[in-house]
């Protein structure tokens, strides 16, 4: 390419003639730029470098990029190895053991993180078991308890246990949901209770199905007073929240009409 004059955008004076040698000097001086102008004697106008690409590629050729590769090297590795103490334990190790990071203590805090899960989902977790199981035991009952609130003879009610059950049930809601957690012993207790209980109507019913739920139905309700695991308590959530529902959606679709109101006492009388 032929020697050519070259001028700055915001200059009237320019410089030259310089052969493309000379401009790839004063480019990498910093002189100039692909936006400095040359004249383009074929067009008779001053025009940027950038807009020839033969020019530009001379001026401003492109450079290829070096990579650093570091590579470790033997030495670098048995220095590494060297390191190590004679048990065998990296500097990482040791620094962990320095801090407190050990693998036992983090398999502590796991287990610390995993019975503060538990913990947290228990509570609220069996007031809606125990209002489920109240459900399933009052429901049936409704019209003996409507009479007796309409007539004011509360007491009568004394005679039907399941009735009694039922609102022993509904407290222990009340109270897991704020959280008092000691009326745990209690409900192990009438988690054994429904246990026996289910296989009687299961029995009485003929219906094993029955059977099976109320059983589920009283280990979830166990299992939930005892779990110190996350997986624990999420398996009594599942069976415990899935047995009592079920068994509280049969009551409210009359499976147990007639049955509960067969069962009762005569501790009182008119």
């Amino acid at each position: 390419m032929p020697d050519c004059y070259i001028r700055t955008p915001d200059q009237d004076e320019s410089r030259g003639p310089f052969d493309p040698i000379k401009l790839q000097t004063l480019a990498e001086a910093g002189q100039i730029s692909e936006n400095s102008l040359y004249y383009d004697e074929s067009k008779e106008e001053w025009v940027p470098i950038a807009l020839n690409p033969e020019l530009c590629a001379q001026v401003f050729p492109q450079r290829e990029k070096l990579e650093l590769k570091i590579q470790k090297s033997k030495e670098v590795l048995a220095a590494e190895e060297a390191v190590k103490d004679p048990g065998g334990h990296s500097v990482e190790d040791m620094l962990d053991a320095a801090e407190g990071n050990t693998a036992e203590k983090k398999a502590l805090k796991q287990k610390e993180k995993s019975f503060n899960k538990a913990a947290a989902l228990s509570a609220p977790s069996l007031g809606i078991m125990m209002m489920a199981s109240a459900v399933f035991l009052l429901y049936p009952h409704y019209s003996i308890i409507l009479d007796a609130i309409q007539s004011g003879t509360y007491a009568s009610l004394i005679n039907f246990p399941f009735i009694l059950i039922g609102i022993f049930d509904f407290m222990m809601g009340i109270f897991l949901f704020l959280a008092v957690t000691e009326v745990y012993p209690l409900l192990r207790g009438r988690s054994m209770l429904t246990l026996g209980f289910g296989a009687y109507v299961g029995w009485s019913l003929g219906d094993p199905i029955l059977m099976l739920v109320s059983a589920l139905s009283g280990l979830g309700i166990f299992l939930a007073t005892i779990a110190q695991r996350q997986s624990i308590m999420y398996l009594a959530i599942v069976i415990g929240i899935g047995g009592n529902g079920f068994l509280a959606y049969l009551a409210v679709a009359g499976r147990f009409t007639g049955f509960f109101e067969g069962v009762q006492f005569d501790i009182l009388t008119d």
